[in-house]
């Protein structure tokens, strides 16, 4: 770990206007961008490449390379896409309906996809084996709120072996299907939460519950969960949850949060807390704690969260510690997360890089940020190709897979030779 203790001053912002394209740089204007993109002092920016479409989700895999769940041409239609060091892509796989999560199976190259099965229904998880051969696992997930909202999305693979995966509600605010015969509709099971399945088995169970959108998940060092979650249409929901086994999180008992439509919540229930409750509209996506061994110590188990929408709040990926997250409403209001990197467009989702670098997806060109620690001393802004490691095998990780029965719909663990 690097243990040099870093006080950060937080990314400035850049004009928002004047760019190649007006508000923003042109696609293929890489000095624009690495003009516009600020950091913080003592880290550096540099391009990677760029996916040819628009990516959802990314993650590395044993090999170094990154992996993205991809959308096509503008549609809903995808496919995993695999990137080289030299930043060239290929597809990895079949094609997909909405794809968005994407997690490597723990010690193998067993890759696992969250999808749609068609544009209104259906909610699946995919695997494809080291061949690229892809088969259908499960295919009885809650889906869908709209053509573009609410599915099976983010997961990965927890420190006890097992798949984690969120499922966005199917309503809005439990809207009722039929108004005639009732007031609101009553979730379905596994709706709005968080699952854990065995990777062996496909058995499911419900991990926490009252999520309406859980986008993206992200276990820090300590084996604590966090989890970004989408609010209502009208805005009011967006937030950080710090997630434990066996919470309920509210919705659709959001009457405090302004939702008169909402249902009334029963005095039995016990509902948890926001970690962070957001502004509306910030629309946080992808999200991750920094368990690498590049930045600062006090960096460590700190959480890079995506904020996607473009609001005076968003556009940017924030850094937020845990520990110093006020507990009342009244002392959020005043909290601001740090602006880690600011002027992208629309980032989607942050992952650490095997070296420890953190890396970023944005989602209008398909271009992948890197953001590497250099130094108050080499703190230009820009990395230069001496700063920019490439990506390396990641580490080991501890064998703590359920055991498996003699048949199984996942494989087993399938270490590369």
């Amino acid at each position: 770990m690097n243990n040099t203790v870093f006080i950060h001053q937080p990314a400035t912002f850049s004009p928002t206007e004047g760019w190649s394209c007006v508000d923003f740089p042109c696609e293929d204007d890489i000095e624009g961008f690495l003009a516009r993109i600020r950091v913080p002092d003592g880290y550096a920016l540099s391009h990677v490449g760029k996916f040819p479409g628009q990516p959802m989700q990314i993650t590395y895999g044993h090999d170094g390379r990154l992996y993205a769940t991809l959308l096509m041409n503008g549609t809903r239609e995808g496919a995993v896409y695999v990137m080289n060091a030299d930043g060239t892509s290929r597809q990895y796989g079949a094609s997909f309906y909405s794809p968005i999560g994407l997690a490597f199976q723990p010690n193998s190259d067993v890759l696992y996809v969250s999808s749609r099965l068609s544009a209104t229904s259906g909610g699946a998880i995919w695997r494809i084996n080291p061949d690229e051969t892809t088969e259908l696992v499960i295919d009885d997930l809650p889906c869908c709120f709209s053509v573009i909202d609410n599915q099976p999305n983010g997961m990965t693979f927890g420190p006890d072996g097992y798949l984690y995966i969120g499922i966005g509600s199917l309503t809005d605010r439990a809207e009722p299907r039929n108004p005639q015969v009732e007031r609101n509709s009553a979730l379905v099971p596994y709706e709005a939460s968080i699952l854990r399945i065995n990777p062996h088995t496909g058995e499911k169970t419900v991990y926490a519950e009252g999520i309406r959108n859980p986008y993206d998940l992200t276990f820090d060092s300590f084996g604590q969960m966090y989890a970004t979650d989408n609010g209502m249409v009208s805005g009011a929901g967006d937030r950080i949850l710090r997630v434990v086994q066996g919470g309920n999180y509210g919705f659709p008992y959001w009457r405090e949060r302004g939702c008169e439509d909402c249902p009334v919540r029963t005095g039995s229930l016990t509902i948890l807390a926001d970690m962070l409750t957001l502004p509306d509209y910030t629309l946080p996506r992808g999200i991750v704690a920094y368990t690498g061994s590049q930045f600062p110590s006090n960096v460590f188990n700190s959480l890079f969260v995506a904020f996607w929408n473009g609001t005076p709040h968003s556009q940017r990926i924030v850094r937020i510690d845990p520990l110093t997250v006020p507990f009342t409403p009244e002392e959020q209001a005043l909290y601001t997360p740090e602006p880690f990197v600011t002027g992208l467009i629309r980032p989607v989702d942050v992952v650490i890089a095997p070296d420890g670098a953190l890396v970023i997806a944005d989602f209008i060109y398909g271009h992948i940020w890197r953001v590497s620690y250099v130094g108050v001393n080499n703190a230009s802004g820009t990395a230069t190709p001496s700063m920019v490691a490439s990506p390396s095998p990641t580490a080991d990780v501890m064998d703590v897979s359920p055991t498996a029965p003699p048949a199984s719909i996942f494989v087993t663990s399938t270490p590369r030779p």
